[in-house]
């Protein structure tokens, strides 16, 4: 199902007259990308768990803008499962600022699982209007297709919840669970057993998308949902409280697969995935109030991970 889903999908970026996925055509060089994913934006309540990474996350974003990135909002940026749209975006002016200030050519939002109400154009034109510039295009997935005078790369990014049979592309589906199972949610207090709750599911779901990505030829997947940031497929970063520990594997393991990790861990840190000056970056946004700091925690040149894919290929 899942890997149904993804190439559905990543062929649907070939077909001019889809909107479903779009492709984003550049350079190693020119290239400047900033992904972040699962924010979880919630209501300021003890229940809300973006709140406490709100300032990293707007320093940041206002750190990419003025150094002219382009932003991939990869998805499940509002906490929908628990609160209702009106509860949400009133209360946070703030990051919604930080995000418009790309807009119109710089701005790119995929929706997720838990803000998949955003698929809905409808939802869309009437619920964002007051911090968006409308129309605002929300994606499925995103195609940066690298052209270079060497070995050509595709960026595949997508949320992650493909072959997730409550949330995968599915117009039935969808509508059951933006109107449905969401306020059933709400009003219960339910949590299933989410990717981004069980430890042991999150390493499986990982496992899954590097199985996909690993298939293709000069492609590289990039996606959140699982709250697990993941470097060039095998490397797992442990941040404190994550306790998901590397697949264990005598292969080689090919360097196909990203994961952006989540921008609502416990302590305020969020983590996301650079794409700039011929490099990918796994990085976190750390500190209190006073003070954010970027720090690199993995990086690899583009050329370089070409040539892996490559020899992985062979």
């Amino acid at each position: 199902m899942v890997s149904k889903s993804l190439s559905a999908l990543y062929a649907s970026g070939s077909n001019a007259n889809n909107n479903n996925c779009i492709v984003l055509e550049t350079d190693t060089t020119n290239a400047k990308f900033i992904i972040f994913s699962d924010q979880h934006k919630g209501n300021k309540t003890w229940a809300d768990d973006f709140a406490v990474s709100e300032h990293n996350y707007v320093a940041a974003l206002q750190f990419y803008d003025e150094a002219k990135y382009s932003y991939i909002n990869l998805g499940d940026s509002e906490e929908l499962w628990k609160f209702k749209p009106q509860d949400i975006l009133p209360v946070n002016l703030l990051s919604f600022a930080a995000e418009a200030a790309f807009q119109p050519h710089r701005y790119f939002k995929t929706f997720g699982n838990h803000d998949i109400i955003w698929k809905n154009a409808i939802d869309v034109s009437i619920l964002l209007k007051p911090y968006f510039a409308q129309p605002l295009a929300v994606y499925e997935g995103l195609i940066i297709r690298l052209k270079n005078e060497g070995i050509p790369l595709d960026v595949f990014l997508t949320h992650g919840h493909q072959g997730d049979l409550l949330s995968d592309n599915n117009g039935l589906s969808t509508w059951i669970v933006a109107h449905l199972w969401m306020p059933l949610q709400r009003y219960l207090r339910l949590n299933i057993n989410a990717p981004s709750k069980d430890f042991s599911l999150r390493n499986k779901h990982n496992q899954m998308m590097h199985a996909w990505s690993s298939q293709q030829r000069n492609l590289i997947l990039i996606t959140g949902h699982t709250h697990s940031p993941v470097f060039a497929s095998g490397k797992y970063f442990n941040h404190p409280g994550n306790s998901i520990s590397p697949a264990v594997t005598k292969q080689k393991i090919t360097p196909a697969y990203f994961n952006t990790g989540c921008c609502c861990f416990s302590d305020g840190d969020i983590t996301g995935i650079e794409i700039a000056d011929g490099y990918i970056r796994l990085i976190k946004w750390t500190g209190q109030k006073n003070m954010s700091t970027r720090m690199v925690l993995e990086e690899i040149s583009l050329a370089h991970l070409m040539n892996d894919l490559q020899e992985s290929n062979q």
